[in-house]
C-alpha cells in the first residue's frame, strides 16, 4: 500500500502489480480489507457502509459546530470514492484507490465559508464546521451582501443508489481482463486490424449529505468508461484509427461493456474503414458549405455553445477570471424572448435520465433536480441553476408564474471541494420521421459531411474552430473523396439558426462529456444527447495551410 500525497493521508492506492507479486491470488485479494479508516468515538475502525448512523452523527456534529459559532447555514458532505483502473489488458496494470473526504460549507452575514479535509472523525469535523465559519467571517468583511436560497423540501433519511445492472466492484479482475482480451483476439483474427485499449475505470462514491434545515439524504453513485481505438493498417507504415461508440462515462456498472454488442460493432467499423481507405484525397477548397454532423459532432458543438453560455454563473460574470463567461450575457432580458437558433431547435436538461452521466437522486444542496427547457423551438428559455443562482432570476419566475426553484445543478467532484454550477444531462430534440446521418448526406447535392470533430471554442461560448476526424466531399447525395485538413469556423448564433434539418428519434446517440470548473479545478461529467445535423453555410478553412 502506497500513500497518496494528493489525495491525503487517508487515501491509499493499492497495486495489483504488487499483490500478484507477492503471490495474492484472486480469491485472496476479495479478502483484502479497506485501507482507509474512519474515526469514530469508539476509535479507528474500517469505513462503514454510508448507511451507517455514525456517519450521520459525524455530519450533524459539524452542522453544530457552525452553528455554535454564528453561521446561519450550513451543509456538510462526506463522501467516501472507490475507483479502479484497467490501463490495457493486464492484471498488473489494474488499479484500485480509495479516497475519504469531508467539507463544510457555512454562510454568515452574505457570504460563504468553506473548509474541507480527509479525516472522518468527531475532532476533524467539529474543527472544519468552526474553520468554515471562520472563512466567511472573513469574507464578509468586504462590502454588505446579501445571499437568497431558493426553497427546496426537507427530505430525512432516505437513500438512493445508482440503479446498474452489474456492480463493477463485484466483478473479478480477472474476468473483466479476460473479456478485454477476447475482444482484442477477437479483431486480431483480421491481420489488418488491432484493437488498443487506453483503459476502462469504473467509479462508487458514496455520498452523506446534512444540512442545518435537517435535512440528510445518502446516495451511491457509479460511474463506468472506457476507451478502445479500432487500428486499420492498409499499407506498410499507415494507420488509421477509430475509437469504438458507446464507451464514453455513464452512470451505469459493468454493463457499459458486457452489455452491448462490441464485436458486431467492430465487424461494422472494419466494412466502414475500408470503404473510407477507398475513397480517394481532396484537399480543402476554402468557401462555404453546406454540411452534415454527425451524432457526436453535434453533441460537442451543443457542449462547447450553448451548454457553455447557459451557465448562469458564467452569464452574469462570477465565472469571469476562471472558466469564462458568456455571450447570452444579458439573461434578465434574454429569457423568453432571444433567438438562440432556428425553430428547429429544442434543448432540455435532466438529471433524472437513467444511464446520464449526471443522473443522481439529489444534487449537492440537497435539492433534487428537475427536468426543465434551456431552449424552446429555437428561443432561450432559461438558465442552468443553484439554490443561490435560482434566486438571481426570481423576478423572471415569478412573472411567468412559477416557483422560484433550484434546477438541481449545484455538483462538487468531493467533499474536499465545495459545490459549484455544473451542467445537467442536455438533450437535443430530434427531427421527425426516420432520417439519420446517410440519410442527410443521401439527400445533399453539393457540400460535406464530418464525423467525430473537434471542438475549440472561445472563453464566452461565441466563437469556435472544428476539425474533423473524418472528413468527406459529398456530390449527389454520395460521399466521394475524403478532405484532408477541413477546419470548420463558426460563430454560436449564425450556425444555430442556420440549422436545416436534424436526424429522427432512431439517430439519437448519447455521450459522456467532461469539463473542468472552479479553482481549484473540478471535474465532472454529463450527458449529451443529439441526433446528426445539417447546417448551411458554414465556412470551410485549410487548417494546414501555413502562412
Amino acid at each position: 500500500m502506497v500513500p497518496v500525497s494528493e489525495f491525503g493521508v487517508d487515501a491509499v492506492i493499492v497495486s495489483r502489480r504488487d499483490l500478484l507479486k507477492a503471490g495474492v491470488g484472486a480469491a485472496a485479494l476479495a479478502t483484502i480489507p479497506r485501507p482507509l479508516l474512519a474515526y469514530f468515538d469508539t476509535g479507528p475502525e474500517p469505513v462503514p457502509p454510508i448507511g451507517d448512523g455514525r456517519i450521520k452523527e459525524l455530519a450533524f456534529r459539524a452542522v453544530e459546530a457552525a452553528l455554535a459559532v454564528g453561521a446561519s447555514y450550513v451543509d456538510v458532505r462526506l463522501t467516501h470514492t472507490r475507483t479502479r483502473n484497467f490501463m490495457y489488458s493486464f492484471v498488473e496494470n489494474t488499479r484500485d484507490s480509495e479516497e475519504l473526504t469531508v467539507g463544510v460549507r457555512t454562510l454568515v452575514d452574505g457570504y460563504w465559508g468553506f473548509a474541507s479535509g480527509h479525516s472522518w472523525s468527531t475532532d476533524e469535523v467539529v474543527r472544519l464546521g468552526r474553520e468554515a465559519v471562520y472563512h466567511a467571517r472573513v469574507n464578509s468583511l468586504g462590502r454588505e451582501r446579501r445571499v437568497e436560497l431558493a426553497e427546496r423540501p426537507v427530505v430525512v433519511d432516505v437513500h438512493w443508489e445508482t440503479p446498474v445492472e452489474i456492480d463493477p466492484f463485484e466483478v473479478s479482475p480477472f474476468e473483466i481482463v479476460d473479456f478485454f482480451r477476447g475482444l482484442e483476439y477477437y479483431t486480431a483474427r483480421d491481420p489488418e486490424f488491432k484493437l488498443d485499449g487506453q483503459g476502462a475505470q469504473f467509479e462508487v462514491k458514496e455520498q452523506a449529505f446534512a444540512c442545518s434545515d435537517g435535512t440528510y439524504i445518502t446516495q451511491r453513485l457509479y460511474g463506468s468508461s472506457g476507451s478502445y481505438t479500432l487500428t486499420y493498417r492498409p499499407e506498410p507504415r499507415v494507420s488509421i484509427g477509430w475509437q469504438l461508440a458507446g464507451l464514453t462515462r455513464a452512470s451505469v456498472g459493468w454493463e457499459l461493456y458486457k452489455g452491448q454488442p462490441l464485436r458486431e460493432q467492430i465487424d461494422r467499423l472494419r466494412e466502414e474503414m475500408r470503404e473510407f481507405w477507398k475513397l480517394p484525397i481532396k484537399p480543402v477548397e476554402v468557401g462555404r458549405y453546406d454540411v452534415v454532423c454527425d451524432a457526436l459532432s453535434v453533441a460537442r458543438l451543443i457542449d462547447g455553445t450553448l451548454a457553455n453560455a447557459t451557465e448562469l454563473d458564467r452569464a452574469l460574470g462570477y465565472e469571469a477570471n476562471a472558466d469564462g463567461t458568456s455571450y447570452l450575457n444579458d439573461p434578465f432580458g434574454m429569457i423568453g424572448s432571444h433567438v438562440v437558433g432556428a425553430p428547429a431547435l429544442t434543448i432540455t436538461a435532466n438529471r433524472s435520465e437513467p444511464g446520464g452521466a449526471a443522473t443522481v437522486r439529489w444534487d449537492d444542496e440537497g435539492v433534487e433536480p428537475d427536468e426543465f427547457t434551456i431552449v424552446k423551438d429555437g428561443v432561450l428559455t432559461d438558465f442552468q441553476t443553484t439554490r443561490e443562482s435560482a434566486s438571481w432570476l426570481a423576478e423572471h419566475y415569478r412573472a411567468k408564474g412559477v416557483p422560484v426553484r433550484s434546477h438541481g445543478c449545484a455538483a462538487a467532484e468531493a467533499g474536499i471541494h465545495a459545490p459549484i454550477q455544473r451542467r445537467p444531462n442536455l438533450v437535443v430534440a430530434p427531427g421527425k420521421g426516420e432520417v439519420g446521418f446517410s440519410d442527410l448526406i443521401a439527400g445533399l447535392s453539393d457540400g460535406i459531411a464530418v464525423e467525430a470533430m473537434g471542438v475549440d471554442i472561445d472563453f464566452q461560448g461565441l466563437n469556435g474552430f472544428g476539425g474533423g476526424d473524418r472528413v468527406y466531399e459529398v456530390k449527389g447525395g454520395k460521399r466521394v473523396a475524403r478532405i484532408v485538413g477541413a477546419g470548420f469556423l463558426f460563430r454560436a448564433p449564425e450556425l444555430w439558426k442556420n440549422l436545416k434539418a436534424l436526424g429522427g428519434p432512431n439517430s439519437v446517440e448519447r455521450f459522456g462529456l467532461q469539463t473542468v470548473k472552479g479553482q481549484p479545478m473540478q471535474t465532472a461529467f454529463h450527458s449529451v444527447t443529439a441526433p446528426p445535423a445539417l447546417f448551411t453555410g458554414v465556412t470551410v478553412v485549410d487548417a494546414l495551410r501555413k502562412a
